[in-house]
């Protein structure tokens, strides 16, 4: 058998019925009862007063956690976006180098930057035609919908300053 994968629930141990922990039914239900005898000694103690009173703790890192959680999503996008893209970016400035500081003829820098090319098309998962027409069609839709939601909002804040800065009202500055 191989080992298990913890990350693929196919095959994780209760999946498959196997039990791990070597322990049989009867030594758990015995355990089980020697808990349950020392709960049972406990109850209405002064220790049991104090565990009523115990707060979980949830591990959040502390202020480092805390200031680092919201941006996690961000960063994690980042790191997968370098990790699919970089090769392409490195091509393509590895081209614009070539093609500007060496003295290249026509066709070996046009081959440089189809090598370049090459990159973009390899790490955007080697489309074909229709799907690489598709993706261009989303990527400047998308580029275009950014551009101008910056744009508006941009706008809105000039216009803000600007009603700010001719208001005749003292009591708005």
């Amino acid at each position: 058998m191989s080992t298990p994968n913890p990350i693929d629930p196919e095959d994780r141990p209760e999946n498959h019925g196997e039990d791990l922990d070597g322990r049989s039914t009867a030594e758990q239900t015995h355990e089980q009862q020697v808990l349950d005898a020392l709960t049972a000694d406990m109850a209405g103690t002064t220790a049991a007063q104090l565990a009523t009173q115990l707060v979980p703790v949830i591990p959040d890192g502390g202020t480092v956690g805390r200031t680092v959680t919201p941006h996690t999503d961000r960063i994690t996008k980042t790191r997968d976006g370098l990790r699919i893209w970089g090769p392409a970016v490195a091509a393509t400035g590895a081209a614009a180098v070539a093609v500007a500081v060496l003295p290249l003829p026509g066709p070996l820098a046009l081959y440089v930057v189809a090598l370049a090319a090459f990159a973009w098309w390899h790490c955007a998962g080697r489309p074909g035609p229709a799907d690489t027409v598709r993706m261009l069609t989303a990527v400047v839709t998308d580029t275009y919908a950014a551009f101008r939601q910056r744009v508006t909002r941009l706008d809105e804040r000039r216009h803000t300053y600007e009603a700010r800065r001719t208001s005749t009202d003292p009591g708005s500055q």
